[in-house]
Parts: structure tokens; sequence; C-alpha cells
């Protein structure tokens, strides 16, 4: 870490300012060193943010200079330090003090000034951390504290508290900081030696770690400020049943069919790995089928009920969702589950194990059913675009959109949008380019739904708030004209 200094800057406005900012990016340091040309700082103490046990300034003598004079100058202050000389270098060492202390030191810059071979002013120094004060924290506690209160996620960054996420809302733990080697021990507890090297090397990490009895980790390692940081989602042991989700029938009914591609879509955190897996896990139960997953990293893990289920691991299993995908379709399967649509090789290959006799599940970071198949299309050249929409108005089974509300109570619910495939009208509108007519489709069919339209159902149930369920429309008039029962101009030309 580097730290400037002023024309004005005192040695210990360096030393202050530049342990506030190695507390805030990296943690509490037990020992630490700065240094300049002509000067160097060390310092430690068991824990630097309360007090400092030791203290030592070291800097070349101005030439001639009696070692007597600066022994006279730090006598004559009240700070009861020490000194000592040797070739040409002086070092000053000072008792133990607190940070409300400090400024009692400011004789010491003086003496540095007024004795060193050059001034220290308007420099650039470099702090590096010796050693950081260990808490030992413990992941299964923190893990187990997530469990008790409902938390989906925990996110661990060196120089702050733990924090987790309750009805997505951020909240710190009452532990103390985190420090950068606290992070390492964590990583290591986790992902072992591998993963942080696989961090150290290639700046990102995502792998996965089983709390038994307790659940799956997700874990996503990354570097902030040149030091660990670590995202972790926890994902029960077991996926949810169909009923504790409130999703409509309908969503379940997909799996039974023999063919087709599935998405289920929303922005990050908004359940579409969980409604996935209550989809597999009811195939599993219903169905005798072998089932390939293909994930980055696996998260829900299962055991083969009536199924046989082979779940693979992009980077440890296979070398990508593409790569899998191409196999799988060698490997006899009956249901293929992609992680993510994430590139157009993948997309490519999806639709390829659509078309011939698959029924795979995917999902898209998209905001809304008409936008998912709009996002797919656009990923192709111009030139191919009329073929992949052909491809999809024959394939696709439906599109499932969600966003996750807070519940009445506490927790959340999905409230999601449904499209479904396979029914002339939607493929026409398809094959014909015309997307935005299936938002009148969509409010207009019995089975499907618009995220207005749920909205609508969730807040007339009392699941939700007024404010929630607005928030999930595309607008509040368009809440409030699904109340009053009236169409869409588009859904209107529809019933026609």
């Amino acid at each position: 870490m580097f730290i400037g200094s002023q024309s004005t800057s005192t040695i210990l406005d360096v030393f202050r300012t530049g342990l506030q900012e190695v507390i805030r990016q990296c943690g509490t340091p037990a020992e630490v060193k700065f240094k300049t040309k002509g000067c160097a700082i060390s310092a430690k103490a068991p824990d630097l943010t309360k007090r400092v046990d030791f203290m030592q300034v070291s800097f070349p003598l101005k030439e001639g200079t009696d070692p007597e004079q600066v022994n006279q100058a730090m006598q004559a202050t009240q700070i009861n330090g020490r000194i000592k000389v040797e070739d040409g270098s002086c070092k000053l060492i000072v008792p133990p003090f607190e940070w409300r202390q400090l400024n009692q030191l400011i004789p010491l810059d003086r003496i540095v000034e007024t004795y060193a071979r050059e001034s220290l002013r308007s420099h650039t120094w470099t702090l590096e951390v010796q050693e950081y004060v260990s808490v030992g924290f413990n992941i299964n506690y923190m893990i187990e504290t997530m469990r008790k209160r409902n938390a989906s996620d925990l996110h661990l960054r060196a120089g702050n508290r733990p924090f987790i996420r309750i009805d997505n809302d951020l909240e710190p733990l009452d532990l103390p900081l985190i420090s950068a080697e606290d992070m390492r021990e964590i990583m290591v507890q986790l992902g072992g030696e591998n993963e942080l090297n696989i961090l150290e090397t290639e700046r990102e990490s995502s792998f996965q770690f089983h709390a038994a009895g307790v659940g799956y980790l997700r874990c996503s390692g990354y570097i902030k400020a040149g030091a660990t940081a670590l995202a972790i989602r926890l994902i029960p042991e077991s996926p949810l049943p169909f009923e504790k989700l409130n999703i409509p029938d309908v969503v379940r009914q997909v799996c039974n069919r023999p063919r087709g591609l599935f998405l289920v879509c929303g922005v990050t955190g908004s359940g579409k790995t969980t409604t996935l897996a209550a989809m597999i896990d009811y195939i599993n139960q219903s169905r005798k089928a072998h089932v390939i997953t293909i994930e980055d990293p696996i998260e829900y893990v299962y055991t083969d009920k009536q199924c046989i289920i082979s779940q693979r691991q992009v980077g440890r299993d296979t070398l990508s969702f593409a790569n899998a995908l191409r196999g799988c379709l060698r490997e006899d399967p009956d249901v293929i589950l992609v992680g993510e649509m994430r590139d157009i090789d993948t997309i490519r290959a999806g639709l390829s194990a659509a078309e011939t006799g698959h029924l795979v599940f995917s999902t898209l970071h998209t905001t809304t059913a008409v936008d998912t198949i709009n996002r797919m299309i656009s990923y192709f050249p111009q030139a191919e675009r009329d073929l992949i929409r052909q491809e999809i108005a024959y394939t696709l089974q439906g599109v499932v959109c969600q966003r996750l509300l807070k519940r009445v109570g506490g927790g959340r619910i999905p409230c999601v949008e449904i499209l479904l495939g396979g029914r002339p009208i939607v493929r026409d509108a398809i094959l014909d380019g015309d997307l935005s007519k299936l938002y009148g489709i969509i409010e207009v069919d019995g089975d499907m739904r618009s995220f207005d339209q749920y909205a609508v159902e969730l807040y007339q149930k009392g699941l939700v708030t007024k404010t929630e369920a607005i928030s999930a429309c595309a607008n509040e008039e368009g809440f409030e004209r699904v109340i009053s029962g009236i169409k869409s101009s588009e859904g209107r030309k529809i019933l026609k």
C-alpha cells in the first residue's frame, strides 16, 4: 500500500493515515512497517487498533551530527524515549502508547526533521503489514447463524465485519473485523490450498463446500484492494418442494413434457436455482430417466430416486457448458440441466439438444419473459436469426421470470411471469418476429401470468404489501389497471 504525504504532513500523520487505511481495507494489523527514502517506521502490538506496544523510527543522520545532540533533544521531550546510533543511522525507540496519546509524540517529528539527512516532507511511503491479528473466526458458527436467522448470503471481506443478507437486506454480525490473514484461513477451511491458489493466480474462484447437516455453500472468492473476499450462498441439503415455493402448478407440469426447452430467468438472487432444483427433484421422484446437470459450480446435490442423476461441474468435470452439452447427447440423457445460457455456443447446443428429443432446462439473466426470447436471438448474427427464431418457436416449452418480494410476516416469496410455448399463437408470434404480441398473449391466457397480474394475486391474498407488489410491476398504472380488471390494448385485440 502507498501512502502520500504533503509538505505539512508529519511522520505521525503518515503513521495515522496508513494504519487507518490498512485497517479499513485489509483488517487489523499486529505488526507494520512504513518505508520511504531515508526513513522507516516499525510498530507492533497484539492489536494496533487499540495501542502501540513498540514503535521505532529509523533514519540516516546528517553528516557531522553528534549523537549526543540527538540524545539531548530526546531527553528534552516528555516522551521518555531512547535513541540508538550505529554507522550513521539513528533509531528512535518510543515507549508504549495509546492512540489518544499520539499527538503527544509530535516532538519526534521535529527531531527527525532537524537531524535527518534529508527532509521527509512530500514523500511517498510504502506500508507493509508483517502480521495481522487473528481472532480465529469459526466459519461453522457463522453458517449456523445464517441458518437460524434464515439468511441467504454471507459476505466476508478483509477490513470489515461479516455481513449476512436477510430478506434482501444486509446486516452486520456482532463479530470483530476480519483480517487478511483470517480471510486466507477461511478460504483454506472452505476450499483448501488448491482454491486459494486459483484465487491468487486467476483473481476469481468459484466452488462448493458441504457443511454436513446444515447445507451446501456456493462460495465465490474475489480480490478486494489486494485482500481476499468471499460471497457465500447457503443452499439447503434437499431441494424445496413445489408446495413451499408458491409457484403456479403449470410450471411443475412442464416436468412431464418429453422434450423441449424451458428457461427460468431473473436477476441474480431471484431464486432461479431453487426453482430449477424443485423441478429436477420432482422429475427424480416421478420419472424413470437419466438426468445430466452441467453447473458452475454444483449447488444442490441430488440423491438418485426414480432417476439416475449425473452432476458435472464446469472446470472440474468438463471444460465448458457448450462442450458438456455437445458431449452429453452421446450419454443417453432424457433431461439436461444447463446452469446458464451464457454464450452463443451454449445457446446453440441447448437448442440442438431440445430439437433432438431431450427436455432441457436452463437460466438467463433477463427481467421479463419477452426479453428472454429477444436476448437469445440477439446473441446470433443477423444472417442466422431467422433460423434461430424458428428453432425457439418449435422447441420452447416455456419461460418463467422471477422476482423475490418481502413476504408479510417475514421471509420472501417469488413473483413470477409465465410464458408457455407449444401454443400456435405463441409459435406464430415468435416466427413472425412480432414479440410485442406476446405481452397481450400472456395477459389473456388462463395459464400464463404477467408480473402485474401475479403481483395483484399476491397482494389480494395478503401475502405482500401493496408497495412490495407494485415494485414487481412494470409500473403503478399497470398494477391499478389489473386490479380494476381492464385488459391492455394488445390483450383486447387478441380477445376480438
